[in-house]
């Protein structure tokens, strides 16, 4: 009876020393923005004023994914489009738990805290006329565009004006979804406050490419 006991005390301590055969995977920032050649997003762009209740629809604009290659060792992904207020193209990379561009701005990161990012402190005539930074919203929101409703999470931009003594945060959206990538984005001008936007509309995504 002893050397049964033994026999099933070591059975089982080697037994939960084996690896589990079906692990849960690991999220990554990839999943929120998929960087594979070949996946692509339309958007349509509109103009709001500075509460959104008044918009008119513009541009339609697609970003795709072209190719990939590196800079400075580093293997980054083109993406080519036009953006809110640009049209050159993007080069952007996984860092871990950020999606970069290639000067090191944070993109969107799925880390949780209350780290904040991208810090941008704008000088006029020796004082501060506003500052910005960004920081990733700790709630999940469900958004709805053309394209569908999405579970989104936020890296949201936060904006102080020296106009209001910086005690008032205005906010813009980069919202992200799972499996999707970007689906909403807002930018807002500094002087009036009046919104940029752009909503997918239509996007494919390609599998992952196996390295």
């Amino acid at each position: 009876m002893l050397i049964i006991i033994v026999f099933l005390f070591v059975f089982q301590a080697c037994k939960k020393d084996e690896p589990d055969p079906n692990p849960t995977p690991q999220e990554s920032v990839l999943d929120y923005f998929p960087l594979t050649v070949g996946n692509y997003w339309i958007y349509q762009n509109y103009n709001c004023d500075s509460g959104e209740v008044n918009c008119t629809t513009s541009t339609i604009d697609t970003n795709y994914v072209t190719k990939d290659t590196l800079i400075d060792g580093k293997k980054y992904f083109k993406i080519n489009g036009n953006r809110i207020f640009w049209d050159e193209p993007r080069y952007l990379r996984d860092s871990g738990a950020y999606i970069v561009d290639s000067n090191g701005k944070i993109i969107f990161t799925i880390k949780e805290g209350d780290d904040t990012y991208n810090h941008i402190n704008v000088i006029n005539e020796g004082d501060t006329a506003f500052y910005w930074y960004n920081y990733l919203f700790e709630n999940s929101e469900n958004i709805s565009v053309e394209a569908g409703s999405f579970k989104c999470f936020d890296f949201r931009l936060a904006l102080f004006r020296n106009n209001d003594d910086f005690q008032t945060e205005y906010n813009t959206h980069n919202y992200f979804s799972k499996n999707v990538g970007p689906v909403k984005e807002t930018a807002m001008f500094v002087s009036n406050l009046q919104v940029t936007k752009r909503e997918l509309v239509g996007y494919s995504i390609q599998p992952p490419m196996i390295p």
